[in-house]
């Protein structure tokens, strides 16, 4: 069976390594199954290129659409890792060749600019949904949906063994970045007080982030509560010496399955999340770790667990069982693998292709947020508003997150209107409806 992935990029993210996962059992499952993977956007991370090699999934970096057409052709399946990326959303607007089309929604479909909008909620075949049942948003009008959490490496926590260490360790795993990690984060090490307790951040973003983070921790005299590693891909060594995780998400993150926490989890470390994201469904608050309702609460849990060893054991216990249920990459490859076997009992069938091919890219843009393109035109006014309804805002993630002002600016720079709403809603960012730095 002939699998054709198709993925806005490949430097090192989530869902590229969940297919490199899913490839790593191709063997173990029924079906010949052969991988190929056309990346839309470059750069390409070379680690991850060989590592596809060595799995003998082929690579295709931005092809031609002729090209493209070819390998939609040529497949008995095509698989679709969505996310808002200018892009993949224009390859959807061109015609589309005979195929049985699977899109896995690598986002929970109600934060901005990331929505399962109408239009495209119809075009697939299968939806595979990332995020946990009952968060982010379910494409009702579907008939083929699934949850399925994207796959983790768990071969790279195999030689997880805790190790002694004094105090109690709190640790981060991600990035740095204001899109992903929460604006109170400094808040809420600074609060954490108690004598003994550090953080170790396993994580990078670009110097000036680094920079304005450590300047939030020196301002408040927390500095030196903090470690900071930079990336690791070791983190069988990176949880080695951790009693806590610490995931405090930017509320309105568009995440799903979040392979820092299945990792934490399956580890056995208690985890603490901030109430705000899909990620939180896949904890159950006090069974499986704690789900914070804002910075301060998120600071009495760590301290909560902090001075509670046994409690620690207790959660960290359920955490690592629930894992295995929930994560446990061999049987989530053996539910793809059914997946595509029925899907591959269809036909191949011709689709309408998105609209808007040749519109403006302002108002591509506009469209890829559905229903929501006249709440973002109150965002970006100059009357002071209340937040949307039923979406998640964060203004940070809007302006510069993937699928946001600056990336579609960025990737279409002949047209200036992409920039204009963007410094209307930088200027006035501050009288909208935000998560509250604490």
């Amino acid at each position: 069976m002939k699998i054709l992935h198709i993925i806005p990029r490949w430097i090192g993210g989530g869902p590229e390594r969940g297919i490199l996962e899913i490839a790593s059992h191709d063997r173990a499952l029924p079906g010949n199954i052969t991988r190929r993977v056309v990346v839309l956007d470059k750069p390409i991370s070379a680690p991850l290129f060989i590592k596809a090699r060595r799995l003998g999934v082929s690579l295709v970096v931005a092809p031609q659409p002729e090209e493209l057409e070819r390998e939609i052709e040529d497949a008995d399946i095509v698989e679709i890792t969505y996310w808002n990326h200018p892009l993949l959303l224009d390859v959807l607007r061109r015609p589309f060749p005979l195929a049985r089309l699977l899109i896995r929604s690598a986002i929970a479909g109600n934060t901005l600019p990331h929505i399962l909008f109408p239009e495209l909620v119809a075009l697939p075949d299968f939806w595979i949904l990332s995020a946990p049942p009952g968060h982010g948003k379910y494409p009702l009008a579907h008939g083929c949906v699934r949850h399925v959490p994207a796959l983790s490496d768990m071969k790279r926590l195999a030689n997880f063994a805790p190790r002694s260490h004094c105090g109690v360790r709190i640790a981060y795993l991600g990035s740095l970045e204001a899109t992903k990690l929460h604006p109170g984060f400094a808040h809420i090490v600074a609060g954490v007080d108690r004598q003994g307790m550090h953080f170790d951040i396993f994580g990078d973003a670009d110097a000036g982030t680094v920079a304005a983070l450590t300047q939030a921790l020196n301002a408040r005299n927390a500095l030196e509560r903090v470690t900071f590693h930079g990336h690791v891909e070791q983190i069988a060594d990176a949880f080695a010496k951790a009693d806590i995780f610490a995931y405090p998400l930017a509320p309105g993150s568009y995440v799903t399955s979040e392979k820092a926490l299945q990792e934490a989890m399956w580890a056995g470390l208690p985890s603490v999340l901030i109430e705000g994201t899909a990620a939180t469904g896949w904890i159950e608050h006090g069974v499986t770790g704690f789900i914070a309702q804002d910075c301060q609460d998120f600071v009495l849990r760590l301290k909560q667990l902090a001075n509670d060893p046994v409690l620690r054991r207790r959660i960290g216990d359920a955490a690592a069982s629930e894992a295995r249920r929930l994560f446990d990459p061999d049987r989530n490859a053996v539910m793809m693998a059914e997946i595509y076997a029925e899907l591959a009992e269809r036909p191949k069938r011709k689709r309408l292709a998105l609209s808007g091919a040749k519109l403006p890219p302002s108002q591509r843009f506009l469209q890829s947020l559905g229903e929501f393109e006249n709440s973002f035109f109150q965002l970006i006014s100059n009357d002071k508003i209340k937040q949307p309804i039923d979406v998640v805002l964060n203004v940070e993630i809007l302006l510069h997150g993937e699928g946001g002002l600056i990336h579609y600016a960025n990737t279409f720079s002949d047209e200036n209107l992409l920039i204009e709403w963007a410094d209307s809603l930088r200027s006035h960012a501050d009288s909208l409806i935000y998560p509250e730095k604490c």
